[in-house]
């Protein structure tokens, strides 16, 4: 078989494994697996029911997103709302084909064997395949999937476009560059800092008036552009969500971009310990505030850690290990070495720019977001890590007094990269603040939250993910708030109004993001309900009810 032929078996074998994945939440619902996806489908049902866009319901960055699965939506005959987590899926897998064309240069750069190189590849894009935290992620019906997906592809075509400086590069990459704010607010952000990160590594290179004059340009046309689009977008009224939180904090963001450029420089040139532990601390970092999360909210007024959440989570050591060791070889790589380089130093400049701007909800969420752009980089680097160590050498086990041999270190750490992913995959599949699955809206939720959307003229209350279903797909009709429920199970007065609950609030507890999830005793819920006018219930494995109260007061 011919080596490109080789390379087509190996794409297909990963996109259909990364695809399995994340069409796995379909088993449990055909629904996006995410909160947010209820209000892209709705969005895209009311642009096909209108043929326009309803621009008075549209953040700045849901053009992309919103026109894309209305069009897939009218090709294929499908209701958004079902076509919603295919059409991610798909784009979530693609992202995984990235990493192996990465994987495939570096591998010929670092001189590695042509089948060393294709097993490194194989390994990569496995290993993203499953990756829970990175799964879950690129498996959501968000505008984050395509984000991740987009944003190595800029980093690669504007590093080609400084090198080469042909027009089809600098065009590929122009081009990119402006989907990005029509697309995801937040990858904007992290794509604008890994250009930044790309051009520093080559002006260390090659620090030429042209090149820098090219880079220059291409960069700062980028953050300029974006920064008029969403200014121009705010005063027409359309939402711009994240930038508000950069420039609440403009003196320290610009601390952070100096840090960015300082510390890419510095790695292209650092002692390989100093690279390793520079990458490990950064990590450990980031450990240390998930280990502190378990006994008390980092970011006061959210959720702790459940222990599984972070056991699984500690799974990731494995693949940074691997990578920091081979960080110092691809830092010295002159070509897509810097590729990597950026898009790890890029969302670590945001994680930490983050922690060190306030303690709130809102960059709770940011934190979380930008941990999942690190995995992509740290697992090109792993893959090369456990498939460039030798194979000769074998670990006896004669050490710990058992017979045998476990075999080459090489294979020994392939195996401990892929199973320490796919031990993690569960994570795609919960509830991070409960650890219950699976962590998708399941048919009697979607039903239920529809009948009280539809049926309950006025104001009535649930957990978060029920009136965030009503808000966001039924935005015309739906009056809901999780507060009376909130305060209600965390020791105050029964809401006295329409309230659509669940009997999973007795055992893993009703979701109250970014709070705590808060149960109800068992026999206090069924006496709660007894008290109540049973309007409509559901059956399956949670049941839900929406009650009323007795009296004719409604007041939420």
């Amino acid at each position: 078989m011919k080596r490109r032929h080789r390379y087509v078996v190996v794409c297909l074998a990963v996109f259909a494994v990364a695809l399995a994945f994340r069409t796995l939440t379909l088993y449990w619902s055909p629904f996006p697996a995410t909160l947010d996806g209820f209000d892209y489908a709705a969005l895209a049902r009311d642009t096909l029911a209108s043929g326009q866009l309803p621009l008075g319901r549209l953040r700045a960055d849901n053009f992309v997103f919103t026109g894309g699965l209305a069009l897939v939506s009218a090709l294929t005959d499908s209701r958004p709302v079902t076509m919603a987590q295919p059409v991610i899926a798909v784009l979530g897998a693609g992202s995984c084909l990235t990493a192996v064309a990465v994987v495939r240069r570096l591998g010929r750069r670092l001189a590695l064997s042509g089948r060393r190189v294709r097993c490194a590849a194989v390994v990569a894009g496995f290993g993203l395949a499953a990756e829970g935290l990175y799964l879950r992620r690129t498996g959501v019906a968000d505008e984050e999937a395509i984000g991740l997906l987009l944003v190595p592809l800029l980093a690669i075509t504007f590093h080609r476009a400084l090198r080469t400086r042909r027009p089809a590069w600098i065009v590929a990459a122009a081009v990119i560059a402006i989907a990005f704010p029509l697309l995801h607010t937040f990858s904007t952000l992290i794509a604008a800092l890994t250009l930044l990160g790309v051009l520093a590594t080559q002006l260390l290179r090659v620090p030429s008036t042209r090149l820098a004059t090219v880079g220059l340009v291409f960069v700062g046309g980028f953050w300029a552009y974006f920064a008029l689009y969403y200014e121009v977008a705010a005063r027409v009224g359309l939402t711009v969500p994240y930038v508000g939180r950069v420039l609440a904090f403009p003196g320290l963001f610009i601390a952070w971009l100096i840090v960015l450029v300082v510390g890419v420089l510095w790695v292209r040139s650092a002692q390989p310990r100093l690279q390793r532990a520079g990458l490990l601390g950064a990590v450990a970092v980031g450990y240390a505030v998930l280990v502190a999360n378990v006994f008390v909210p980092v970011f006061p007024g959210t959720v702790t850690t459940p222990l599984p959440i972070l056991a699984l989570a500690s799974l990731f050591v494995v693949p940074v290990v691997l990578a920091s060791s081979r960080l110092p070889d691809v830092t010295a790589d002159a070509g897509d070495g810097a590729v990597v380089v950026a898009l790890l130093a890029a969302p670590a400049v945001q994680t930490f720019f983050s922690l060190t701007a306030s303690l709130t909800p809102e960059f709770y969420g940011t934190v979380m977001r930008t941990q999942t752009f690190v995995h992509f980089p740290v697992f090109v680097l792993a893959a090369l890590a456990a498939v460039g160590l030798p194979a000769a050498g074998r670990l006896s086990l004669g050490r710990l007094g058992l017979p045998g041999r476990l075999g080459s270190v090489r294979t020994i750490a392939v195996t401990l990269l892929l199973l320490s992913a796919a031990l993690t995959a569960p994570l795609a599949f919960v509830d991070l603040d409960t650890a219950t699955y699976p962590s998708t809206t399941t048919h009697e939720e979607f039903a239920a939250a529809s009948f009280t959307a539809t049926h309950v003229p006025g104001r009535w209350t649930s957990d978060d993910p029920s009136t965030r279903i009503g808000s966001l797909y039924y935005p015309g009709r739906t009056q809901a708030s999780q507060a009376p429920v909130g305060s209600w199970l965390t020791g105050g007065s029964p809401p006295d109004c329409p309230v659509l609950s669940a009997r999973s609030w007795t055992t893993s507890g009703a979701h109250l993001f970014p709070l705590a999830p808060a149960t109800i005793p068992p026999t206090r819920y069924r006496h709660w309900l007894a008290d109540r006018n049973l309007v409509y219930t559901t059956s399956g494995a949670d049941p839900f009810s929406l009650t009323r109260p007795t009296t004719s007061s409604s007041q939420c």
